[in-house]
């Protein structure tokens, strides 16, 4: 059946700008043609009760004239909405669904029944309602009671000379559906039809979902993508390898500026040895190191990405512990709040007095990526903190159940507001002084290593200092993340 299904969709125009109007085309008229048949049944049934509430007059004409009538042989008629058959007896035996009646007519008492072709749905709709009713009010009653039923009947009446009134109504008293039964079928067809176009829409619009999900062009956009859809795509993989040849050549061009600006900037450093005045040979060494860190710092901002390194599964917190106590080790004012630390006092005894103990758990901040780079990414964020504020307050906790958070937190100047957006860009810094040293590529290199995990960078001034925030995927990034995880337990 899906064979079917996809062999007939192939049959269609390949082009979006003739699927969509075709599929609102048909959605329109689907919807049109349901409604249609939904309020001609409901219609229909309604004028079939509206003619039988306004034919007792008719009925009881058709007594009145078999009561008269005094001839033996059949006789057949119609009058109104009626087929009507006088015979000396019954034709045949009545149905098993027939219900007895008894009609009072103008004083008259007259033996009836009504045969079904199934057991009626409303018999207490046959029933009179009122005691004391004229006889074209109860025949009115009766007639509607009976198109109540929805379904062929026939109306028999025994006359007191002994003849039999067949009356049937074929437009009135006839098969149909009822009024729920109209709206339910109605519903059920509309939702099996969005059911049908649904699908088919969301077919129409997945291959340009694929296309803006994050990371690399996807290879397979499916059977029924649109021209449109691969024509895109084969777009962006166009825009993709052209991008990908331009930072290819200009990290190439880095390179070659690098390899041939370090053979002049030896031999100057090597002439600057032969300088007499100290002052003037610090000054040449000191701007001998601040190009050379501006070359090689510019190299690892373009090519961070392309760094060999294997994707882990491995405990966030167990990373950024590790990092920071190298900081302690060297005297740094570095701190690490873990919120999954629990203060417990043991339990005292005979034998022992009750001891504070704490409990570390890392289950909740486990997660996949390249971990050298991360530890240069959060290396980057503390050494910057610590440039500006002195000491760093570090915190690590699960945002939702794909990412975390790491936030880094010094106690400095803080930055200006109209200056936080432009905080990531390259050989940008916060604050420049004589004693503070640095080329702005920190905060790039950082921003590029969380991007690879599928995170982001984001600031905010606290009171005092700065608080840094990164963002990081439990999966490290999706797409992004290329190799294969491995387990460092």
């Amino acid at each position: 059946m899906t064979a079917v299904f996809y062999r007939l969709l192939h049959t269609l125009p390949a082009s979006l700008s003739q699927r969509l109007p075709m599929l609102v085309v048909a959605a329109y008229l689907f919807g049109t043609v349901i409604t249609a048949w939904t309020v001609q049944s409901l219609y229909q049934r309604s004028n079939a009760l509206a003619v039988a509430e306004t034919s007792g007059e008719i009925l009881h004409q058709i007594i009145r004239r078999g009561t008269l009538l005094e001839e033996p042989d059949v006789i057949e008629y119609r009058t109104g909405p009626f087929e009507v058959r006088q015979t000396e007896g019954l034709p045949r035996a009545l149905s098993a669904q027939s219900i007895p009646l008894i009609l009072e007519l103008d004083g008259d008492r007259y033996r009836a029944a009504i045969s079904f072709s199934a057991r009626p749905q409303l018999p207490e709709a046959l029933r009179a309602s009122q005691r004391d009713q004229s006889a074209t009010a109860r025949l009115s009653e009766l007639a509607r009671g009976i198109a109540r039923q929805d379904q062929s009947a026939q109306l028999t009446i025994f006359l007191p000379s002994g003849e039999v009134l067949s009356i049937k109504a074929p437009s009135v008293w006839r098969d149909r559906l009822g009024q729920t039964r109209s709206v339910l079928i109605g519903l059920a067809i509309f939702a099996i039809g969005l059911s049908v176009i649904i699908p088919l829409s969301t077919n129409l619009a997945g291959p340009f979902q694929r296309l803006a999900e994050r990371g690399r062009t996807p290879e397979n956009l499916g059977e029924l993508a649109s021209t449109e859809a691969v024509l895109i795509a084969d777009r962006m993989r166009r825009l993709n390898e052209r991008f990908q040849l331009e930072q290819d050549r200009k990290t190439r061009g880095l390179a070659a500026i690098s390899h041939d600006l370090r053979t002049p900037a030896t031999r100057m450093r090597l002439r600057t040895e032969l300088l007499e005045d100290d002052a003037v040979r610090g000054r040449f060494e000191a701007d001998l190191d601040e190009i050379t860190n501006i070359v090689d710092g510019a190299l690892d901002l373009l090519s961070i990405r392309e760094l060999p390194e294997e994707t882990y599964r491995f405990s966030l917190v167990a990373l950024l512990e590790s990092l920071i106590n190298d900081y302690r080790d060297v005297g740094k004012r570095v701190n690490f709040t873990n919120p999954e630390e629990i203060d417990l006092n043991s339990a005292s005894s005979i034998f022992a007095t009750s001891e504070h103990v704490v409990v570390k758990g890392g289950a909740e901040c486990i997660m996949e990526g390249q971990p050298d780079k991360l530890r240069r990414a959060f290396s980057n964020l503390i050494d910057n903190a610590l440039k500006y504020g002195d000491r760093a307050c570090v915190e690590v906790r699960p945002k939702s159940t794909n990412t975390l958070e790491v936030s880094i937190h010094d106690f400095g100047p803080g930055i200006e507001p109209d200056q936080i957006d432009r905080m990531l860009l390259p050989f940008v810094r916060g604050h420049v002084s004589q004693t503070q040293r640095g080329i702005g590529l920190g905060l790039s290199i950082a921003s590029e290593i969380i991007e690879l995990h599928g995170g982001s960078l984001s600031f905010a001034n606290a009171d005092p200092g700065l608080i840094v925030t990164a963002t990081v995927s439990r999966d490290g990034g999706g797409p992004a993340s290329s190799p294969p995880a491995r387990s460092d337990r």
